[in-house]
């Protein structure tokens, strides 16, 4: 969840920018670590300006992403909950 939530904090900042003069997009790279995911921002090199249509597709992505995740936590919250009623009963 974190990493979608950073990537949709780095696609809107983008698209926040998209008309902005000398603005330089900013990627997201994710990696998994013993400690969970890493997310590093970086700078674009080149002054290539922003694509607002492929900032727009990862919004959209990063959305579905964190909407996904959340619902799995759910589904294990609810898991969680009917083993401990059934321990209960027991």
């Amino acid at each position: 969840m974190v990493a979608a939530r950073t990537r949709l904090e780095i696609a809107t900042e983008n698209l926040a920018n998209v008309s902005s003069t000398g603005f330089r997009p900013v990627t997201a790279r994710g990696s998994l670590t013993a400690r969970g995911v890493a997310i590093e921002r970086e700078a674009s090199r080149t002054g290539a300006g922003v694509d607002a249509i492929a900032q727009m597709i990862d919004v959209l992505a990063a959305e579905r992403s964190f909407e996904s995740a959340q619902k799995t936590v759910t589904a294990i919250d609810q898991a969680r909950q009917k083993a401990a009623q059934a321990a209960h009963l027991t």
